[in-house]
């Protein structure tokens, strides 16, 4: 059994680290390219309505953009990223941790609140990382979360298919399967919408690109798509590509909740 699991074990490690190195190349252009984010960050925040001494997290908190907006709420914040580079990156006066977001180096029962934001569509496992959420909540501790799901980056699927069999976007959790893994990890559901949230381009090449700017290019399946496009199978998929308005959209289909811990 042992020795059945290490392959399974090391996949994983591959698999972060993919992440994390997708995530770093991406710092620089990272700010200027998620507008998608900032958008479900400013509604996520909105769910926020109280000022307190408490001990927040932000979860995959990236360059820090939102550690200013959660100072104002509560009196300790620290950021938690895969990405050392997205952490050096973020211009705040706060605790920075580099640390898996499935293996959080943190005390259970030692946290008031988690926010995260367009990060745990990332975890390896999200039935498991709720259950790591719950571990270091302190009881009746919350969590604002935003999380992408099953039917995102739809045109991009779309015009991929035209060329090929393969996957060439991520697959994500459905709205189902989310609230089960809400329940098993025993949370308390206070407020659970979906939205979906579009970015448009002038060209399908620039939306395609728009993936590579924010680190979001098959994170989940390196191994799905084997080599590069020629040439030619990239204008086709830029030909088959849906044109909403003489733009080219990307569509991420988002969650955005408040929990609580049992």
């Amino acid at each position: 059994m042992m020795a059945m699991s290490i392959p399974v074990v090391v996949n994983q490690q591959l698999q972060k680290r993919h992440t994390a190195d997708k995530f770093s190349r991406a710092v620089v252009d990272y700010a200027a390219h998620a507008n998608v984010q900032k958008r479900s960050a400013s509604a996520l925040l909105k769910k926020i309505t109280s000022v307190t001494d408490e001990i927040c997290v932000d979860l995959g908190a990236g360059p820090g953009v939102n550690i200013t907006q959660l100072k104002q709420h509560f009196d300790q914040v620290y950021a938690v990223d895969l990405s050392f580079d997205m952490l050096k990156m973020a211009e705040h006066s706060t605790a920075s941790i580099c640390a898996d977001m499935d293996a959080l180096p943190l005390q259970s029962n030692s946290v008031d609140v988690i926010f995260s934001n367009f990060a745990v569509q990332w975890s390896s496992n999200l039935a498991e990382l709720l259950q790591e959420l719950n571990r270091v909540l302190k009881c009746k501790g919350r969590v604002y979360l935003s999380c992408v799901v099953d039917g995102s980056l739809a045109e991009i699927a779309s015009a991929f298919a035209k060329v090929d069999q393969q996957s060439h976007v991520n697959s994500f959790h459905s709205v189902v399967q989310l609230r089960e893994f809400i329940a098993n990890a025993e949370f308390k559901i206070n407020s659970f919408d979906q939205a979906c949230y579009q970015d448009a381009f002038q060209t399908p090449m620039a939306a395609l690109r728009s993936l590579k700017a924010i680190g979001a290019t098959n994170q989940l399946g390196p191994q799905k798509r084997q080599g590069l496009l020629t040439r030619k199978a990239l204008q086709q998929v830029c030909a088959a590509y849906p044109i909403t308005n003489t733009q080219a959209v990307v569509s991420y289909q988002v969650v955005l909740m408040e929990l609580t811990k049992i």
